[in-house]
């Protein structure tokens, strides 16, 4: 099982080590080359840091060079390596990797939920400025106008640091629609798609 909290979390969030321009805008990866496997995300990342590619996706090292950073950080912050460099790599892995590849195939799952009961409306996977700047990951629609969204999360996002809570919040304001938490336990089942799918029905 992919472990991506911990000390861990916060050396990485603080340092930055993660954010887009520093590393890889992941999704976005996944989106314009939907990788089948682990193996094939990896070479995608390490190949759109060599080459110049279509999809527009800039990578900025690999996943081996993402943990030598997150490995090399604990200096600066904490003054001494209270990790490995293998801990390291696996922990930012478990990060772009495995949760990545996790995180677009429960959007696909709960767009597929909402469809079943939401028939009047169009769902979506959001794309461009509303995922990256906004946070969104499904746009709900009425005919061709957007009437809210849906960031699917896991319940542990309700213990995260309020700035990251925060942060999200504020980018989901910007758009001025109403922006639901679908949130999935550990066994990937959706815990309040009721409660969402009676609000989504009063837009």
């Amino acid at each position: 099982m992919a472990y991506t909290g911990g000390p861990l979390n916060e050396l990485n969030g603080k340092m930055g080590i993660s954010a887009p321009f520093k590393s890889v805008p992941v999704i976005k990866l996944i989106r314009a080359h939907n990788p089948k496997s682990k193996e094939e995300l990896v070479e995608l990342i390490k190949w759109h840091s060599e080459n110049k590619c279509e999809c527009g996706v800039m990578s900025q090292g690999s996943v081996e060079s993402f943990g030598k950073n997150l490995y090399n950080s604990q200096i600066t912050y904490w003054g001494k390596y209270r990790y490995s460099l293998q801990e390291c790599i696996q922990w930012e892995y478990d990060l772009f990797v495995v949760q990545s590849l996790k995180g677009g195939f429960i959007e696909k799952k709960a767009i597929q939920e909402l469809e079943k009961v939401l028939i009047p409306y169009k769902i979506e996977e959001a794309e461009g400025y509303l995922d990256e700047e906004l946070r969104i990951d499904i746009v709900l629609k009425k005919g061709e106008i957007e009437v809210g969204g849906v960031q699917v999360k896991p319940l542990t996002f309700k213990k995260m640091r309020r700035e990251v809570i925060t942060f999200n919040t504020y980018a989901n304001q910007k758009w001025g629609k109403p922006v639901f938490y679908l949130y999935y336990d550990e066994s990937e089942k959706f815990v309040n798609i009721e409660e969402i799918i009676i609000e989504i029905t009063k837009l």
